[in-house]
């Protein structure tokens, strides 16, 4: 399904002693209640890992809006990809793709 025109989503990075805080964010032009998943997927030769977060947010019209955060040491010569999924009364938004910074 193509993502939802009237929102914005993107990835904020934060590289703080060793770790990446990654922060999605959304930023709607009408108020919503937005459920989100967020899969962080990292695949090395120690294996793969996966960390999920999933809630519901109130979007407020115009104002960016954060979807939990997670804190992950990003491993050298790792995948990592992260996946944001929005749905709004059970209709899918949008399904969106980023990967983990370096």
């Amino acid at each position: 399904m193509a993502a939802d025109a009237n929102l914005q989503v993107w990835l904020d990075t934060q590289a703080n002693m060793g770790q990446t805080l990654l922060v999605p964010y959304v930023k709607s032009v009408t108020d919503r209640q937005i459920n989100f998943r967020l899969d962080v997927i990292q695949r090395g030769s120690g294996g793969t890992s996966r960390i999920s977060q999933q809630g519901l947010v109130k979007a407020t019209a115009k104002a960016p809006t954060s979807l939990g955060r997670v804190a992950l040491g990003v491993q050298a010569n790792a995948e990592c990809s992260v996946e944001l999924e929005l749905k709004e009364n059970g209709t899918e938004l949008g399904v969106y793709h980023f990967d983990c910074p370096r």
